[in-house]
């Protein structure tokens, strides 16, 4: 066109305005899917939900998303775009053997730039915990740059080692780094799906290992609610005589709303958006003498046992992190209707996952004994005897309420891979799109394909030396991008774990080793697709076109 004396506005918007043209179908059909799907899901998933699902068109939703896909168009054309307007016609077509440097004008380098910051800004803006958003923004960047870098770094090692002595490995290293080479899209478009992949495999299995090895050993087979204090001495026996019971261990409980911190309204008051689940609605509290077994008090000190003074409380430490407070500091809460302020006197570090039985607020004697309250109780047990306790329980208490444990943590363990399957669809929705880029660059990079297995196969080389060598090139690519995607899942996990989830980080080795080999195994498979069909072509069709 620019050799017909087109403008380069005049090329600028012409395919800028074919890209948004494509562009907006391919986001009417996703909306539209979008809109469309989740019915579709709920009637295939609902009786393998513990929850109903509810369909709802939610337009507003669906616009976000269309604003997103134009907003995502928008930005990563203009830098291709532009080049193309920016690059001279002489230099244009040489640029497929002999890239050049042109870059794009600065006013389009800016609006990339500002494209970039737009869709940072919204999926932080947008979403509810902006926390984490933003975060997921940095390792998104991170992730491109690191595989940028893999892109980089492996055109450059195989330029420097190009020249081996075994012809099959010289052309493949010299395959990924000559000029159209399919290097960057291979290790982007595979490397993100990838990683994505290993990072939900490993938070699946530390959060499998979390429910399925630590916590049957630890938790009670039974929680007991609502014992009133007539029924204490007449429980306690019934438990009792049953052999094999173990750690049963009975504590008083009521509840109440925190109203003040530190002396100041709960509404006055920054608090941290991990211990706001603290202020929403009334907390379960307890009074006691003693810490009970286990507990572990990082700063201040116990009460005495026989105290009977001002209201003191223990605090849950992360929970005074996020309050502001510390040691000598007040809480001020609303108990059946009456405002208490009690004084911090020591902090404790709770581990909520252990399910023995912790309470984030504990008062000192003296303060709580006469309000209206009732007791929970727990017990381990061996599991050929819960049924038979069960129905001791429930013959003799009719108002206890009677938590099985047991089934909680199965009904966890489906949810966590229900879960889990949820995501992993997510991600091999996004290989499946690497794919296809991958696709994409094998097809464009088919015809060169063709004129190298052409030139070769004149030259001497047969069929099988030619054909090793392209794969043992996507061999090398699928491995390193691999690894890259591995490393970046890895660092992705062990963030989500243990900064976000507060779990102990486990590396299982299965899911990274599983990785690379389907990065390997998947470029293998399109490289020698495309590689088969190229050295199927005849020489002298092409040498006579040449």
């Amino acid at each position: 066109s620019k050799c017909l004396g087109a403008s380069g506005n005049l090329i600028f918007y012409t395919y800028f305005m074919q890209l948004f043209i494509l562009a907006g179908i391919g986001i009417v059909i996703g909306t539209c899917a979008g809109a469309l799907l989740p019915a579709v899901g709920a009637w295939v998933f609902n009786d393998m939900l513990p929850v109903k699902i509810l369909i709802d068109f939610f337009p507003l939703q669906l616009l976000m998303a269309a604003l997103f896909g134009i907003l995502i168009t928008f930005t990563f054309a203009i830098w291709p775009v532009a080049r193309a307007r920016a690059i001279p016609a002489a230099s244009l077509f040489r640029d497929k053997v002999a890239p050049s440097n042109v870059k794009p004008e600065k006013v389009y380098i800016l609006y990339t730039i500002f494209g970039a910051v737009a869709l940072s800004a919204m999926t932080i803006l947008f979403s509810v915990d902006r926390r984490f958003s933003m975060w997921f923004v940095i390792g998104a960047v991170g992730s491109l740059l690191l595989l940028s870098l893999c892109a980089m770094f492996l055109k450059w090692g195989a330029k420097r080692l190009k020249k081996q002595k075994s012809t099959k490995l010289s052309l493949a290293l010299n395959n990924l780094h000559r000029p159209g080479a399919s290097t960057n899209s291979v290790v982007l478009s595979l490397g993100l799906g990838l990683a994505v992949l290993v990072a939900i495999a490993l938070i699946e299995s530390n959060l499998t290992r979390q429910v399925d090895d630590q916590l049957p050993d630890m938790a009670p087979a039974f929680f007991f609610i609502d014992i009133q204090p007539n029924q204490v001495a007449s429980f306690d026996k019934v438990v009792g005589e049953f052999k094999g019971v173990t750690k049963h261990r009975r504590v008083p409980s009521l509840r109440g709303r925190i109203v003040k911190i530190a002396g100041k309204t709960v509404g006055e008051v920054k608090i941290a958006t991990g211990a706001k689940w603290a202020v929403r609605g009334d907390r379960a509290l307890t009074y006691t003498a003693t810490p009970s077994e286990g507990t572990k008090i990082v700063a201040g000190k116990w009460w005495p046992p026989d105290y009977t003074g001002k209201p003191l409380i223990s605090l849950d430490a992360n929970l005074a992190k996020g309050f502001g407070v510390d040691i000598g500091d007040t809480l001020t809460l609303n108990i059946l209707g009456k405002e208490i302020e009690a004084k911090i006197t020591s902090l404790r570090e709770i581990d909520w996952r252990s399910l023995r039985f912790d309470f984030a607020i504990i008062f000192a004697p003296g303060t709580l004994e006469r309000a209206p309250h009732s007791y929970l109780a727990a017990i381990q047990l061996p599991e050929r005897l819960e049924a038979k306790i069960e129905r001791t329980v429930g013959d003799n208490f009719k108002n206890v309420s009677i938590i099985r444990v047991r089934e909680a943590l199965k009904s966890a363990a489906n949810i966590l891979a229900g879960i889990g399957d949820a995501v992993r669809g997510i991600s091999i929705v996004t290989i499946l799109s690497g794919l296809l880029v991958l696709a994409g660059a094998i097809s464009a990079g088919r015809k060169r394909r063709i004129y190298d297995a052409v030139v070769l196969k004149v030259l001497g080389a047969t069929r099988t030396v030619v054909l090793q060598a392209f794969l043992l090139e996507y061999c090398i690519l699928g491995a390193a991008t691999g690894l890259t995607a591995a490393v970046i899942g890895t660092v992705a996990a062990w963030g989500v774990a243990s900064l976000l989830m507060g779990i102990p980080w486990y590396f299982e080795i299965l899911p990274v080793l599983g990785t690379i080999l389907l990065c390997i195994f998947v470029t293998l498979v399109a490289g020698f697709y495309g590689t088969w069909r190229a050295m199927g072509q005849k020489a002298s069709p092409l040498l006579r076109n040449e």
